[in-house]
């Protein structure tokens, strides 16, 4: 790496914290904490640039109610026909009992009838 000579002046502020850096950084030369300052931005910028391109990446509050609103209304679908199927099963069932109730009493009737006529035709052959 080729290093470029310079002449500098700062005010007394910024001398005092480029002696403070190099004392904390272990540097022994003003220019070479210079470059490490001038690096450390650098690297900072960049970061800076990426976090501002992974908030752009963000999609705008319309786009994601409508992917949400989307999502809702096929699980509430989903939910309809659940229901739909439940409630058709049940009234199957319903009726299913309800034809068996109907057809027990059906066949009770039917042999109370039975026993009445027989009765009947007892004591008419009397």
């Amino acid at each position: 790496m080729m290093k470029q000579r310079r002449m500098v002046s700062f005010d007394q502020k910024t001398d005092e914290y480029l002696q403070q850096y190099m004392k904390e950084q272990h540097v022994r030369f003003p220019g070479d904490a210079i470059a490490r300052i001038c690096l450390e931005h650098q690297i900072l910028k960049e970061e800076k640039q990426e976090k501002q391109k992974q908030v752009s990446t963000v999609p705008p509050v319309e786009e994601i109610v409508e992917v949400i609103s989307q999502r809702i209304n096929r699980l509430m679908e989903t939910e309809r026909l659940f229901l739909r199927n439940e409630w058709f099963c049940m009234e199957e069932s319903m009726k299913r009992s309800m034809v068996q109730v109907f057809e027990q009493v059906e066949e009770k009737q039917a042999a109370k009838r039975g026993e009445l006529v027989a009765a009947f035709l007892e004591r008419y052959n009397k």
